[in-house]
């Protein structure tokens, strides 16, 4: 069961996000073609036409900036009863996306302890919240240690953006689940060590990290989000 005290206890670190070509490309766009609404003028034949592509183009304009300051970590009952918050929480994707236009970024300097993703589910669902807790964050906390070692021992200034956008999104999820409290177990379970691969590849990790939350955890919320309707109800 979610304890909703933590519902309640507000978190306010927050992290800035690192700014890619994509948007400011965008913003670039946005910028000219506010500058060309205002030069042409709002009162001419097509000015309501003019007056609503200047309000579109604003609402892009607003939707990209916000998207950009710095976010704080999910609250944890957010996190397991709304499925959104983990899908917006979830960065792999634009990591992926932005891979591909910084092929100098693929070749990590050093070797990542990568966890070991493969699980039989029925195996998986045998054990108690706690300890499927706990491994996933053990997991967590390896991959951030080595993503933050390969981060520093890198020369690419396009890898270095990358890896710190990763490895704040891999804290987010540590910090979220830290927070979450079940009433079978104390938090610090000891756990046996995760399985791992080595890779020096980030597409490699990159795909290994999403597994691990899309279906480790993943299948952990959707068991513990059962308690949602009591909890918020309360």
């Amino acid at each position: 069961m979610v304890d909703t005290r933590t519902h309640t206890h507000r978190h306010t670190h927050t992290h800035r996000h690192t700014h890619t070509d994509t948007h400011t490309h965008t913003l670039e766009w946005l910028s000219l073609t506010l500058t060309q609404t205002f030069s042409n003028g709002m009162e001419d034949d097509q000015g309501v036409c003019r007056a609503h592509a200047f309000t579109h183009v604003l609402f892009l304009l607003l939707n990209l900036v916000l998207s950009e300051l710095s976010h704080p970590e999910a609250k944890p009952l957010d996190f397991v009863c709304v499925n959104d918050v983990r899908k917006v929480m979830n960065k792999v994707k634009d990591l992926q996306e932005d891979l591909a236009h910084c092929g100098t970024a693929a070749l990590l300097p050093v070797p990542v302890r990568t966890p070991y993703i493969r699980v039989n589910f029925q195996t998986w669902q045998s054990k108690p919240i706690p300890v499927r807790r706990a491994e996933i964050l053990q997991s967590l906390r390896m991959l951030a240690q080595d993503i933050h070692h390969a981060r520093n021992q890198s020369q690419d200034q396009c890898a270095v953006r990358l890896l710190d956008r990763l490895e704040h999104n891999i804290n987010n999820y540590i910090h979220t689940l830290t927070q979450i409290h079940t009433q079978s177990g104390p938090d610090g379970l000891k756990v046996q060590a995760p399985s791992f691969h080595h890779f020096t590849n980030l597409s490699l990790v990159l795909q290994h990290f999403d597994r691990l939350i899309s279906r480790k955890l993943e299948w952990l919320v959707n068991e513990m989000a059962r308690e949602c309707e009591t909890e918020t109800d309360r």
